[in-house]
């Protein structure tokens, strides 16, 4: 497919046209709804609108550190009545996939207290790993005689951990040096997004770490990976990805996931992609230096122009 093939430029047109031959609507959640606690303008009006066209909507966040009950009353604070199970995080998405390979053992999890409310909710037994496990502020060398480890560990998670230490990686790693022990990672964004000049190391600086400790190459189970995806068919066997829309903000996450899926994408400009990253991307593409998964159907200034472009077509 040629690059002018794909990119467009969203209009009324265009809008009507994906409002009429799709059912689904995927949203990603920081960079498109909004960047907490800022609501993006449009951004809750065009959620009721889409619902009260009777269309399908979920929302598919790579943010672990959050429950589906959290984020539905997130949405619920802000306007939108939004159910548990419209919520596609990446902790719900973990305890889905143990779920669907029969998975009866332990688990080391490096990530925070959410994982764990998601795992135990489905009945998975957590042996370690959430909040803190420090060294002794004293400590100049690794004592490993001393250290407590769990025979009976059979997965180890990794996911976003604000209390990511040594000692976590080397369990990890000392875990997963056993061959039978499964490897799971519900994402691997290097960064997490932000407004400011900070850079906030996002879950796949933490498991870049363990995965270089271990010699272990994990399941990724968070966008643009499948299994995202295949969670949502499972729970939801009516979506069909050919009706679906993914509307989201980083083409090498949101966009990718949605193409490989064989969704139709939009990308939105109010997050982490401008429409001149946009364009050197279309470059690289053309110069076969990038994936053409990354480049979306249709690209839009944000959520709110595509509403009203939605509802301007109702006026005509």
């Amino acid at each position: 497919m040629s690059t002018n093939e794909v990119c467009v430029g969203l209009t009324e047109i265009h809008s009507k046209s994906l409002l009429n031959n799709n059912d689904t609507f995927l949203f990603d959640c920081d960079g498109v709804l909004w960047n907490f606690p800022e609501i993006f303008p449009g951004a809750i009006e065009l959620l009721n609108y889409l619902t009260e066209q009777g269309k399908q909507l979920f929302f598919v966040t790579n943010n672990s550190t959050k429950t589906q009950d959290d984020y539905a009353k997130r949405f619920s604070d802000i306007g939108y009545k939004a159910k548990p199970e419209q919520i596609i995080c990446t902790a719900w998405l973990t305890a889905q996939h143990l779920k669907s390979i029969n998975f009866k053992g332990q688990c080391y999890v490096i990530g925070m207290q959410s994982m764990a409310h998601e795992l135990e909710k489905e009945g998975f037994q957590i042996c370690g790993g959430i909040g803190p496990d420090p060294l002794a502020s004293d400590a100049n060398a690794m004592k490993t005689d001393t250290l407590k480890l769990d025979k009976n560990v059979d997965c180890v998670i990794s996911a976003l951990d604000l209390h990511i230490s040594y000692i976590k990686i080397l369990k990890a790693a000392t875990y997963l040096n056993r061959p039978n022990v499964l490897f799971l990672a519900t994402n691997d964004d290097a960064s997490l997004p932000q407004s400011d000049e900070i850079v906030m190391p996002g879950a796949g600086a933490v498991l870049a770490s363990v995965a270089a400790a271990s010699c272990r190459a994990p399941t990724i189970l968070g966008k643009p990976h499948a299994a995202m995806f295949d969670a949502i068919r499972l729970a939801f066997p009516d979506v069909d990805p050919k009706r679906t829309v993914m509307i989201g903000d980083r083409v090498e996450t949101d966009i990718a996931f949605g193409n490989r899926q064989g969704a139709t994408t939009l990308l939105v400009f109010s997050g982490a992609t401008s429409e001149k990253n946009l364009n050197n991307l279309k470059q690289n593409v053309e110069k076969k230096t990038a994936e053409q998964d990354n480049l979306p159907n249709f690209c839009v200034k944000d959520v709110g122009q595509f509403l009203q472009f939605l509802q301007s077509t109702e006026k005509k």
